[in-house]
């Protein structure tokens, strides 16, 4: 392996790029709908906080008009009553309500007592803002309910999250955030399946890909093109990020996934070029590629039927998703961060594999 050699095919790409429209169009495209989205979806949407409580409860009980009280302006509560528990869990789960209450009999007798009752709390499977903020609420009300601690026990209870899907980014992050990792993976797509394949289909139409076999080895071609679809991802990325105010909570974890999902997605698209030799072709093919690269946003992101996901789940595009929502979240959103690198780095082995192959069988002949 020859660095000259790479570094000169690499500033020859470059150069030949920066004079491409067709280039330029496949990395501003993503990156203004990017900044459109960071637009139409703000990132605080009011100051006031509306959260819905259903409650259960068989006496009547104050508790509903001092949380109110002690919430101020700056919290919206509406109360919901529920005819059981099974009712309650059932309409947290389905977000009919943000966190349900479970008040057992003669509550406020048994607090005004200090007998230590215990209220129960239904919480959604994954956290929010609303829950924990009603939570919040609800310790300073039980506390000027009783007007003596220990007022009462609160049993905090989450719901098993529902098995068979993915969780919904937008439940999660927002829609922002969904956006923002949507318009990152279609940069990551275009630079892969458009921006490297114009580059090499117009040297194979001008025959110059044959006079660079020959001044350089197969595995110098193959990594200075490499570098060039990874040049353009990791400045394009971060230019991304900038210009939506991004603020990802694991910035590592995040350039860590970002770079080995744009090498597997390079080397795809150079894959790509051993099928279309014209650049109409791939004007024609690189959307159908693309459309299957992007699919994981829609499914994964928003929560698309099981069957969906697990048809979809061996594209190398699922785990790149999954790893940039763990590391905007700052935790587990999906599980598994080891098994989707796993895979990543076995699609990066195998597509470069099946290209050098493929350069050296053509030198052979």
């Amino acid at each position: 392996m020859s660095w000259s050699r790479i570094r000169a095919i690499y500033r020859k790409d470059m150069r030949d790029a920066l004079r491409d429209s067709r280039v330029l169009t496949a990395l501003l495209f993503p990156l203004a709908l990017g900044l459109v989205y960071s637009f139409i979806f703000p990132d605080e949407i009011g100051n006031t906080e509306k959260i819905k409580v259903g409650i259960v409860s068989s006496t009547p009980t104050r508790l509903t008009s001092i949380i109110p009280r002690e919430a101020g302006r700056t919290v919206d509560l509406t109360f919901v009553t529920m005819k059981d528990e099974a009712e309650l869990e059932r309409d947290v789960r389905s977000e009919e309500v943000d966190i349900g209450l479970v008040i057992p009999p003669d509550f406020d007798a048994d607090v005004r007592a200090g007998l230590s009752p215990v209220l129960i709390t239904v919480l959604p499977s994954s956290p929010t803002l609303s829950g924990d903020v009603a939570v919040a609420l609800l310790s300073r009300s039980v506390e000027a309910l009783a007007a003596q601690p220990p007022p009462a026990l609160i049993e905090r209870r989450s719901l098993p999250p529902e098995t068979g899907g993915d969780t919904a980014v937008i439940d999660v992050l927002g829609a922002r955030t969904q956006f923002i990792l949507v318009a990152t993976l279609m940069l990551l797509a275009m630079i892969a399946v458009y921006a490297v394949p114009t580059v090499l289909v117009e040297e194979t139409e001008k025959k110059t890909t044959d006079a660079l076999t020959l001044i350089a080895s197969t595995t110098d071609v193959i990594a200075a093109k490499a570098l060039f679809g990874m040049g353009l991802s990791i400045v394009g990325v971060p230019v991304l990020f900038i210009i939506t105010r991004a603020d990802p909570a694991a910035p590592v974890p995040l350039a860590v996934a970002v770079a080995l999902s744009a090498l597997v997605l390079v080397g795809i698209g150079l894959l790509t070029t051993r099928v279309f030799r014209t650049q109409q072709q791939v004007n024609t093919w690189s959307g159908v590629v693309m459309l299957v690269i992007l699919a994981p946003a829609f499914t994964i992101g928003l929560s698309a039927p099981a069957i969906v996901n697990k048809i979809l789940w061996l594209l190398p595009s699922v785990h790149t998703f999954r790893l940039i929502a763990n590391a905007f979240a700052g935790r587990t959103l999906y599980p598994g961060e080891g098994l989707s690198f796993g895979v990543l780095i076995a699609w990066a082995l195998g597509a470069y594999g099946i290209l050098w192959w493929s350069l050296a069988r053509r030198e052979d002949l």
